[in-house]
C-alpha cells in the first residue's frame, strides 16, 4: 500500500469526524499534513472549532487552517438538522488549547504543497463543499503539478440527498465543483451511489454507544444523532466521508468507472446535479476521472468499526 501525504479539507460534521478517526487509525497509509476547514455542515466558526478539537482528541500533531466562510456565489445553507447545533450531533468533546495557523486555508495549502520535496506529491481528500480547493487552483494554478489526486465525497450518478438531483457538498457550491472537475487533476468522485451503501446499522451504532471504548462511544453517539434526525426510517446511517479514505486502503471494496464530470450550475430545479458522462472516449483530450458506482457495505462496516475501536485502544 502506498503511503499518501494527505491534506483533509472538511466541514466537521458527524461523518467527517468519523472519517478522521479512520485516518488517524491508519498512520501506515496516511501521512496527514493538515486539516483545513470550510463552511458546509455548519458555519465556519463551528467547523473550524470542531476540526481543532478533533485533531486534539485523536492526538494528531497536525495544523488546522480556517478556510472559506461562504461558497463562491451564494450564502451557505448549513445542515444543522442532520449534524446538530454544534456540527457533531450535539456531542461535546474536550476543547483544544491549540489555535488555527495564521494563514487562511488556501494560502496554507499552497505553502504546504510548494514546500514538498522534489518528486513528491500530495493527495487532497475533500469531504465538504469544494470552495477552498477551487480557490487554490484558480489563485495558484502552479500547485496542480504537485497534486497527485483529489478524492472527494460528493455528487451522484443519479439522485440526490438535498434535492431530488443534487448531493449536499456539490449543491452548496457547484461553481467550485466545476472548477475542480475541469482542473485536469485526476479526481475520484465518491458519490452517493457508493457512500449510501457504506452505512452503520442501528444495532451497530447502539453497541458503539454502550462501549467502554471512548472513541467508539463518541462515534456512536454522533452517528446516533444522525440516525435519529434524518435516517430513522432507513434504519442505518451512511458514513459518507469515510469512503475516500477507505477507497485508498481497500479499493477492492468499490466498483469504479471512468467518466468525464461536470456540474449543473444554473438556477434551475437540478442545480448542483453532477453530470457523469461515461462516453469518455468521445471527448478529445478529455479530463477522465473516476466515479465510484458501488460498494461492499458489509466489509466497509467491518473495516470502519475495527479502526474506530483500535484507535480508542491506542489512545487509552
Amino acid at each position: 500500500m502506498e503511503k499518501r501525504k494527505i491534506i483533509m479539507d472538511c466541514d466537521p460534521g458527524v461523518d467527517d469526524a468519523i472519517a478522521l478517526a479512520y485516518a488517524a487509525a491508519h498512520p501506515e497509509a496516511f501521512e496527514l499534513l493538515a486539516v483545513t476547514s470550510v463552511t458546509g455542515n455548519q458555519t465556519i466558526d463551528k467547523v473550524t472549532r470542531n476540526a481543532l478539537d478533533l485533531v486534539s482528541l485523536y492526538r494528531l500533531s497536525i495544523p488546522v487552517a480556517r478556510g472559506a466562510e461562504t461558497p463562491l456565489l451564494r450564502d451557505p445553507q448549513p445542515a444543522s438538522d442532520y449534524h446538530g447545533a454544534n456540527g457533531l450531533g450535539n456531542v461535546e468533546i474536550p476543547r483544544s488549547q491549540e489555535d488555527v495557523v495564521e494563514e487562511s486555508a488556501v494560502f496554507f495549502m499552497k505553502k504546504l504543497i510548494s514546500e514538498l520535496p522534489e518528486g513528491e506529491k500530495i493527495t487532497l481528500i475533500c469531504t465538504a463543499p469544494l470552495t477552498n480547493v477551487a480557490l487554490l487552483l484558480k489563485v495558484f494554478p502552479e500547485v496542480k503539478e504537485k497534486i497527485q489526486e483529489i478524492l472527494l465525497m460528493g455528487g451522484a450518478v443519479a439522485g440526490g440527498n438535498v434535492t431530488a438531483s443534487a448531493e449536499f457538498n456539490i449543491y452548496e457550491d457547484p461553481e467550485s465543483a466545476r472548477i475542480v472537475f475541469r482542473s485536469g487533476i485526476p479526481v475520484v468522485m465518491c458519490g452517493l451511489d457508493a457512500t449510501e451503501k457504506c452505512a452503520l446499522t442501528a444495532s451497530q451504532v447502539e453497541k458503539m454507544c454502550q462501549s467502554n471504548n471512548r472513541i467508539a462511544r463518541f462515534c456512536g453517539n454522533m452517528a446516533g444523532y444522525s440516525l435519529a434526525n434524518g435516517n430513522k426510517y432507513r434504519g442505518n446511517v451512511s458514513i459518507h466521508d469515510a469512503v475516500p479514505f477507505m477507497y485508498l486502503t481497500h479499493p477492492e471494496l468499490f466498483v469504479a468507472k471512468k467518466a468525464v464530470l461536470d456540474v449543473e450550475c444554473s438556477d434551475c430545479a437540478s442545480r448542483g446535479r453532477t453530470i457523469c458522462d461515461f462516453r469518455w472516449w468521445q471527448h478529445e483530450e478529455s479530463e477522465e476521472n473516476v466515479v465510484l458506482m458501488d460498494a461492499d457495505g458489509a466489509r466497509f462496516q467491518e473495516y470502519l468499526i475495527e479502526a474506530i475501536y483500535e484507535l480508542g485502544e491506542k489512545l487509552q
